[in-house]
């Protein structure tokens, strides 16, 4: 029989001395990782770099609102009030949580002034801060659980720029992950965690440790679309680390235990804070997702092999073959993570720098994620995605099952770095470092191929003539016409120099003041949609006439008013009605 024998803990003094390291070296690669996925960035979207006042990705909808989130933002950081209840929907009660809040970015509110231009650069400054952190968070991730720099520049792709991300362009709260990434190397940097060699509390640096939950934490105020699955997912890391930490309590220093604790505290607390006014307009307007909202935007299975149009290696390829055939919203069913990311994900099962163990366990994860992210497509859900959604608090506010391909990425980015780190190892012993970093690159250099875009852009209209002598006094609630579902977010835009309170509104939620007046003012002005005006205390319709083509308002403008009580104003490219 074979027994351990017990080797006693090296002090401080026992152990070898490390080679002294300067400051300035210890900076050199995370400053050229800053500076590297910032450039990528700003090489990927340099239609906004040109013109960043006026141009923004994709379409007019929800950038439009996200750009009025920053803007408002600004507006309660600078004058106050009620930060839940934005000037949209006539003012109804906690509309700002009707969707997420990007609260985080609260900083750059003091980026620019007031108006449209302004409120679209700040957006887009937002927009490449969220695509670099997510760079580096998934480089520094991956250095930290035992990866070389080649397999760290691969997952710092993949994180940033999948092609599965490519489709949510217009999803800057989606795009908000590098958060996550930063939390989870700063958890395991903090407890001295790495996929090669696990725990190890002689590593643990206290201070990280809190970092890693104050980050967390800062990723929750962005949203809960990826924020929900996040706080799940640090629940059961949070399990584990104090399991893992009381078995061998012996060796975890009190400085440790301080930083965990404070960190938890302050992690919950502002998870509590944004909590309540999203479970409060819960209970005021009685949002519920349904299981056929469910099944419309859950991917099918060769949702991953699918990818968008977006990107410029796949567009015409195989690899888009159904992209279309998956309406509609078809961009929530495209989650293709990457040839090349699958091909060494793969390799790394077999043959890669991480315990056998750990493999078996991200290979679980892969399987279990990306069932999760088909939602009632696989078997109908009834024993994946629906469990979750039946039975965990929060999980059924969401509707899109695909976004959890974000968890299936980062694990597959964990087995493909196993892999390009056994690689870069193996060929250190025959070659010189250069001529192996000339290799290894080769898999991040082929992830970024993929990720290479083609989006469209537009540019919002400038706001009317007249349109801003009205903003500026608006004498109460004001309509603007055409009024939609994705349109809302123009006049959202031009409202964000004064902030008057608008009928319209465009988030994840609607409350029953819009749907009603969406319906009733495509009969504007008729005895009804008068009636409904009054209802909700409307006391000027503007209708936008260069904005009506195509929309069932056009008749607007002919209509007769003479047994109507309102009066017609026309300047410029505007005609005001407003209610006796």
């Amino acid at each position: 029989m074979i027994t351990e024998t017990a080797v006693p803990r090296q002090t401080a003094k026992q152990r070898p001395a490390l080679p002294a390291v300067s400051r300035a070296q210890r900076l050199r690669e995370p400053v050229l990782v800053v500076l590297t996925g910032l450039l990528v960035t700003l090489a990927f979207y340099w239609r906004i770099v040109i013109d960043l006042r006026s141009t923004v990705l994709f379409d007019l909808g929800d950038p439009l609102l996200q750009a009025w989130e920053l803007a408002w933002a600004r507006h309660f950081l600078f004058n106050g009030g009620d930060f839940w209840t934005g000037n949209i929907f006539a003012g109804a009660e906690n509309n700002f949580a009707f969707t997420d809040s990007l609260l985080g970015y609260l900083p750059f509110s003091l980026v620019g002034g007031t108006g449209a231009s302004d409120s679209i650069l700040r957006y887009n400054l937002v927009f490449i801060f969220a695509a670099t952190l997510a760079f580096v968070g998934g480089y520094m991730l991956v250095r930290q659980l035992g990866g070389t720099w080649h397999a760290a520049a691969l997952g710092a792709v993949v994180f940033a720029w999948a092609p599965w991300r490519l489709a949510h362009v217009h999803h800057l709260n989606l795009l908000s992950t590098g958060g996550i990434a930063l939390a989870l190397f700063a958890l395991a940097r903090g407890h001295g965690f790495s996929l090669r060699h696990g725990f190890r509390p002689e590593l643990a640096r206290p201070g990280w440790a809190l970092a890693g939950w104050l980050i967390a934490a800062w990723q929750i105020t962005i949203g809960f679309a990826t924020g929900l699955p996040f706080l799940y997912v640090l629940g059961v890391i949070g399990v584990v680390l104090l399991v893992t930490m009381l078995r061998r309590r012996a060796q975890i220093s009190k400085r440790l235990w301080i930083a965990d604790s404070a960190g938890v505290v302050v992690f919950l607390t502002i998870t509590l804070l944004m909590v309540q006014p999203y479970l409060t307009a819960v209970k005021l307007y009685q949002f519920k997702r349904t299981l056929d909202e469910l099944k419309t935007y859950s991917p099918p299975p060769q949702g991953f092999i699918t990818t968008s149009h977006f990107s410029w290696l796949w567009s015409d390829t195989g690899f888009t073959a159904w992209t279309w055939d998956m309406e509609p919203a078809p961009w929530e069913k495209w989650i293709f993570p990457g040839l090349v990311l699958l091909v060494f994900a793969a390799i790394g099962l077999a043959f890669s720098a991480w315990p056998r163990k750990v493999r078996v366990v991200l290979g679980i994860a892969v399987v279990v994620s990306g069932i999760l992210a088909l939602g009632t497509s696989f078997f109908h859900g009834t024993f994946s995605y629906l469990l979750l959604w039946k039975f965990m608090p929060g999980w059924d506010a969401l509707r899109t099952p695909g976004r959890l391909i974000l968890w299936t990425t980062l694990f597959l980015m964990l087995l493909a770095a196993g892999a390009v780190t056994r690689m870069a190892q193996s060929l250190g012993r025959k070659y010189k470092q250069r001529i192996v970093g000339l290799i290894m690159i080769l898999p991040a250099l082929g992830a970024l191929t993929e990720a290479v875009p083609v989006f469209p852009y537009a540019h919002p209209p400038a706001m009317p003539a007249g349109l801003e002598q009205e903003f500026a006094n608006p004498g109460g609630p004001v309509v603007v016409l055409p009024m939609d579902l994705t349109g809302d977010s123009i006049p959202m835009l031009w409202s964000t120099k004064d902030f008057p309170v608008l009928a319209n509104g465009n988030t994840g939620n609607y409350p029953k003041v819009w749907t009603e007046l969406t319906t009733a003012t495509k009969a504007f002005p008729s005895v009804r949609s008068v009636a409904a005006l009054k209802h909700y205390g409307i006391h000027k319709v503007i209708v936008v006439k260069p904005m009506l083509e195509g929309t069932p308002y056009t008749r607007s403008l002919t209509r007769p008013i003479a047994d109507l009580p309102l009066t017609r104003t026309d300047t410029g490219d505007i005609a005001v009605f407003t209610l006796r």
